[in-house]
């Protein structure tokens, strides 16, 4: 983990997520959010082409 500051509203809403649905809920978020970050990062990935 790293040592940055977690914005308040994504805070809140992991706390929503699990207490509406429990460790079932908060690990289809984190399936989620994987996939997310991973379509931002092909998506950052082709818009800033490797200096190389």
């Amino acid at each position: 983990m790293s040592d940055q500051t977690i914005e308040p509203d994504i805070a809140d809403a992991v706390q929503h997520v699990a207490n509406r649905y429990g460790a079932a809920g908060l690990e289809d978020l984190i399936a989620r959010a994987q996939a997310a970050l991973d379509e931002a990062r092909r998506a950052y990935a082709e818009l800033s082409p490797d200096p190389d």
